[in-house]
């Protein structure tokens, strides 16, 4: 049976680390490596992809440079925000790769695309959006990303993200009204 292992103690070799002393790391990877691994096989159901999430994970960790009140928790978390992002990834490929039907960058049903022209989407646009909303869509069809939008427009990036949510939503139930009528 493996021996106990005391939080306190990772948080000692990690602010070791901190310090310089590159043993420590190594030290915490061969502590926390094999559990590690069975957390993430729990998640990704797959021994290859839950090594790579691991070394992603402790990449991570090597470069970040604070101080953590929790170690082991906080690489948990790193090693879940790693595979979210993986996983996310590689839905955003395959819908690359066979994308659905889109007006405007939003997925429609493929008869509601036989009922809309050109015309009938941009007054659809111009109807239910202000101006700055059709603006910010604008830019996001024309392949500006959330970061270029703020900058363009002089908001947060954060209020780019929620107002092209709102937009989305404006735009679906405008379709679907379209498409019922």
């Amino acid at each position: 049976m493996g021996r106990s292992i005391r939080n306190d103690d990772a948080d000692v070799l990690w602010n070791n680390y901190l310090k310089g002393d590159r043993s420590a790391l190594k030290e915490l990877i061969g502590r926390y490596n094999d559990s590690l691994l069975m957390f993430l096989l729990g998640k990704t159901k797959n021994r290859e992809i839950a090594r790579e999430v691991a070394q992603e994970a402790w990449l991570k960790m090597a470069k970040h440079k604070k101080g953590i009140k929790n170690f082991k928790a906080y690489l948990y978390k790193v090693a879940s925000n790693v595979w979210v992002d993986i996983n996310t990834k590689n839905k955003r490929i395959k819908s690359v790769e066979n994308p659905a039907p889109a007006i405007n960058g939003i997925a429609v049903q493929p008869e509601a695309l036989n009922k809309l022209g050109a015309e009938d989407i941009a007054k659809m646009c111009r109807s239910c959006l202000t101006n700055a909303e059709y603006e910010l869509w604008n830019l996001h069809c024309d392949g500006y990303n959330s970061e270029e939008i703020s900058q363009r427009l002089s908001i947060q990036r954060k209020t780019v993200d929620n107002k092209k949510s709102i937009i989305r939503k404006k735009l679906i139930l405008e379709i679907k009204n379209y498409t019922n009528s």
